[in-house]
């Protein structure tokens, strides 16, 4: 990106509070992340005098190893020790040093230091780090790669594609990344880190040969070891004590074929979505999350390691930039291709988190797949309840309720677990604040035969984890009439819990926790992108997980978009495979505008809107080769400069003017809702708002093709497409223009509709979708202006969306006034301020014309919501 980065502004020190579980090294230091404006290697074109391009060309990758690259890369690294010497820190003090996808470093600073180093020459941004957490079979099937004509069968298999999971580690043996012999060494993978054997701290941590199927391991934790260290029951190493990284890089590039059970169960086979991709291990989460200066340490490392995909099944707050969007940013442009998890927030309203918030980024959402593992409890009345379950069963036994017994919850912690002896009995617990599983092994320590766990509401999900001991999973109205059986028998309860099952059940349905839009950062960009299976995912475990979780088990089936993430990444090393010049974006495209619609909201009552499902379902597997993701006809491209230009609308002050006005000069659109998306939103539309995109046609013929727009307006307004109609041979590009009016549509209310592409060819399979949310409103104008000095005035611009008079009126300025309290993790969708997980409190207006309530920072990365 010539000249464009040496443009950034220095912006004023970013602050976000440190996680209160961090222990500094000293207690006025912490790790700052220092963004540097020269180019990172990846996309350095030779502006230094001496020191030539490292750039690679399109579809290239780097080489770390070349002469250009290690000359630019001493470079840089000198600048950085350059910017420490200034304030007076040494080198000791950097923790991480990236250059590939980056140029910066991580280092431990003051604050003094920290606003020092912020004002020199040749700094871009200072970042405080922060905190990213884990966003926690039969998928190849239910995607259609395994029928007759789907991907697999036409060769797409990932065979080569080299894909990175940043996560908790991964468990070598594991017998989904076994070398069978059949996989030739890659050239240019040669000799990469193994990092696993570390046995003077883990004993269980055993030496492992990395192999052609698992072609490296990385531990990349040097942040998080400084605040927290090492748990005894970690591994110091790239091995997974989690079994979330074994998890996504199994689902994502797993073998195929491979016999999976859990506690002795057998439950067939399981497969990655690309079964003969490679893979590369970055461990960049420890048990409590991981810091987003290891994270932009790993994508900086999978960069120079030539990584073509990247799983990133990892979360936060949603705000302006971080350091490991940065990064991903450069990732794209380098032809990586990035898949992201929404969160597992919702089914509330603008809740998808960082990174996947930003539009250089693939966001999944999850959904069901067309089958679960189900079991039952049947009680001494005769009466069955169906729930998950992937545990044995037991034999008739007496049923009791854990809140008869002074434990509602099945505390683990509590003394005694129980006011009576369980043992033998089925215990029925309340879900609820403490994990699932660890509520079994109350049980199980107590010497209980089983478990019935039930929900606090029936709109969450059940969950087939593996428990100590035989567990049903069931919903609430159920959960209420086992415990109004077991109180009507006056203490003669008895019941038998029938073990899992596969079972069939209607599908795709979006899970309850998978996060919402509106993007509360980027309003006019939809996310999520996408929706992928994400509920009980039979995949890879590690046999040595946290605390108070089954040992020994090298499969399990659990939920969260952290499972769906993996099934986008593993579809994206087989477009990958099939079209390796492709951008990243057009990557996306082609999966965005292929998927299906047919998804309904969690509930089974309403059809999914955009905000949930995004574009739709993930539908790679399809039989047709033309209109398929291989082949979808026309694609939305969108690089670097194009990302740029979208941040300078976002005035996130990223850019300075002049970079800004550099791009406007390419004809490069900046407003938010211009950037060459896949989809199509518009958040204020105050009268009309006209977008612009621009489709380039990758149809696999050398004719030209006449697409015609098709047009599902948003209720309540009126949508206009020209040209109506595109005619491009492959390779050419085509911009339109799409103006939405409002007609009567209610204001500050979305509305959703959709654009289609259809190849006007007889019986031609091209039909390009992109979805359209759009939001009325009665005037345009900044939320927010701002401004610094005892005087002066300020312009801006204001849009308005009827016709007739309006009156401005100037109200404040005052100082904020803070208000402090402390809530507990809420265990359910519930708000009852007497229960102590939230808490409501009272603001006098009087007199007041305008009020603004917002949560700082500290409380939004602790997952609290206003």
């Amino acid at each position: 990106m010539k000249r464009l980065l040496t443009l950034l502004l220095v912006v004023s020190l970013l602050l976000i509070a440190a996680p209160v579980a961090a222990q500094r090294p000293e207690a006025d230091e912490s790790v700052y992340i220092v963004v540097m404006a020269a180019d990172p290697v990846i996309a350095y074109e030779g502006d230094v005098s001496g020191l030539p391009v490292t750039k690679p060309g399109k579809g290239g990758k780097i080489n770390p190893n070349s002469a250009h690259v290690t000359k630019y890369v001493r470079f840089l690294e000198k600048e950085h020790a350059k910017a420490l010497t200034a304030v007076g820190a040494t080198s000791e003090a950097i923790v991480h040093d990236y250059t590939m996808a980056l140029n910066g470093f991580a280092a431990m600073l003051t604050v003094e230091q920290a606003e020092q180093v912020a004002k020199q020459p040749g700094v871009a941004l200072v970042l405080q780090d922060e905190m990213r957490f884990k966003t926690t079979d039969n998928s190849p099937t239910f995607l259609g790669l395994t029928a007759p004509g789907g991907a697999w069968l036409r060769g797409y298999d990932g065979e080569d594609v080299v894909v990175g999971i940043i996560d908790t580690g991964i468990w070598p043996e594991h017998p989904s990344f076994a070398d069978d012999g059949s996989y030739a060494p890659l050239p240019g993978f040669e000799g990469l880190p193994c990092e696993f054997g570390n046995a003077a701290f883990n004993p269980n941590d055993a030496s492992f040969v990395c192999n052609n199927k698992l072609l490296g391991a990385y531990q990349m934790l040097d942040t998080y070891r400084l605040y927290t260290g090492a748990d005894p029951d970690e591994f110091d190493s790239a091995r997974d004590d989690d079994g979330h990284g074994t998890h996504t890089a199994s689902t994502a590039a797993g073998n195929s074929g491979v016999e999976a059970s859990i506690s002795g169960v057998p439950f067939g086979t399981v497969s990655g979505i690309a079964p003969r991709a490679r893979i590369i291990a970055y461990k960049a989460l420890g048990n409590l999350g991981g810091y987003t200066s290891d994270l932009a340490a790993a994508i900086d490392q999978a960069v120079a390691d030539g990584v073509d995909v990247i799983n990133y099944s990892i979360g936060g707050g949603a705000g302006a930039v971080s350091a490991d969007e940065i990064a991903f940013l450069f990732a794209a442009d380098a032809g990586v291709f990035v898949a992201t998890s929404a969160g597992n927030s919702g089914p509330g309203a603008y809740t998808v988190g960082d990174p996947g918030t930003k539009p250089w980024l693939t966001t999944v959402g999850a959904s069901t797949q067309s089958r679960t593992f189900e079991g039952s409890v049947v009680l001494g009345d005769g009466a069955a309840y169906y729930g998950a379950s992937v545990t044995a069963g037991t034999d008739v036994a007496p049923i009791v309720d854990a809140a008869d017994l002074g434990n509602e919850l099945c505390d683990p912690y509590a003394t005694p677990l129980f006011s009576a002896d369980v043992s033998g009995k089925i215990v029925l617990c309340k879900r609820g604040v403490y994990a699932r599983v660890e509520k079994g092994y109350a049980v199980y320590q107590a010497g209980g035969a089983g478990m019935v766990l039930y929900n606090t509401d029936d709109a969450q999900d059940l969950n087939t984890d593996t428990h100590w001991l035989p567990t049903v999973h069931v919903n609430n109205s159920d959960g209420l009439a086992i415990k109004a059986y077991i109180a009507s028998m006056d203490g003669g309860a008895t019941a038998q819990i029938f073990g899992g099952t596969y079972t069939k059940i209607a599908a795709p349905v979006m899970a309850s926790f998978s996060s919402r839009g509106p993007n509360l950062v980027a309003p006019d960009i939809i996310k999520p992108d996408i929706t992928a299976p994400g509920v009980n995912i039979l995949a890879g475990a590690s046999p040595f997980p946290d605390p108070g979780f089954v040992p020994g088990e090298l499969f399990q089936a659990i939920g969260g978009t952290s499972m769906s993430s993996p099934h986008v990444a593993g579809a994206f090393a087989l477009i990958k495979q099939a079209h390796p010049d492709w951008s990243a974006a057009m990557a996306r495209s082609a999966l965005m505008t292929t998927a299906y619609q047919d998804v309904m909201k969690e509930g089974e009552v309403d059809w999914a809107d955009p905000f949930d499902m995004g574009s739709g379902h993930l539908n790679v597997g399809g039989k047709a080769v033309k209109g398929s993701a291989f082949e979808p006809g026309l694609v939305y491209d969108a690089g670097l400069y194009e990302y740029a230009a979208f941040t300078c609308g976002m005035e996130w002050g990223v850019f300075t003017p002049g970079s800004c006005a550099f791009l406007a000069s390419l004809g490069i659109p900046t407003q938010p809702y211009n950037l060459n998306y896949p989809s199509i939103g518009a958040s204020e539309v105050p009268g009309s708002v006209t977008v612009q995109r621009t489709v380039t046609s990758v149809a696999n013929d050398k004719g030209w093709r006449e697409y015609e727009a098709l047009i599902e307006p948003p209720e309540g307004f009126d949508v206009i497409v020209e040209p109506a109609v595109l005619r491009l041979k492959s390779g050419d590009s085509a911009t339109f223009f799409v103006t939405i009016t409002n007609v009567d549509a209610p204001v500050g209310e979305w509305r959703f509709g959709a654009l289609t592409w259809r190849d006007k060819a007889k019986n031609s399979l091209y039909s390009v979708y992109s979805p359209i949310a759009a939001k009325a409103a009665l005037f345009a104008a900044p939320a927010e202006i701002g401004g610094t000095g005892e005087s002066g005035s300020a312009s801006f611009d204001v849009t308005f969306g009827y016709s007739g008079s309006y009156a401005a009126a100037a109200h404040g300025l005052v100082p904020a006034t803070v208000t402090s309290d402390n809530v507990l993790q809420d265990p359910d969708q519930t708000f009852d301020p007497a229960d102590g997980f939230s808490k409501l409190h009272e603001f006098d207006l009087s007199g007041v014309a305008f009020f603004r309530i917002a949560l700082p920072p500290e409380a939004t990365e602790a997952d609290a919501d206003l």
